[in-house]
């Protein structure tokens, strides 16, 4: 899926803040709201990442203030802005 911007300008537009937390989200395979490193990966993946592992670590280093491996409900928005930085413009595997 391509978003494309509202301007018409034909040029793609970065996915929102929005789109990527429901992407996150949907990743959680055991709906326990606690995001593991592989479904990090996994997101990370489906976004087109060409290093999903990479950026998996990189997010976490970013989200993962406690330090326990995982990202809680309270550290998302910290991988949610890691993941926006990146401007990724299409979901590619969702």
């Amino acid at each position: 899926m391509t978003i494309t911007s509202k301007s018409g300008s034909g040029y793609p537009q970065a996915i929102s803040k929005l789109q990527l937390r429901k992407l996150f989200l949907d990743c959680d395979a055991n709906n326990d709201g606690i995001l593991t490193k592989e479904e990090i990966k996994k997101a990370f993946h489906n976004l087109g990442a060409l290093l999903p592992r990479y950026r998996a670590w990189e997010g976490l280093k970013h989200a993962d203030a406690n330090k326990d491996g995982c990202v809680s409900p309270e550290e998302l928005d910290g991988l949610i802005d890691y993941a926006y930085k990146l401007q990724y413009t299409a979901i590619a595997n969702y």
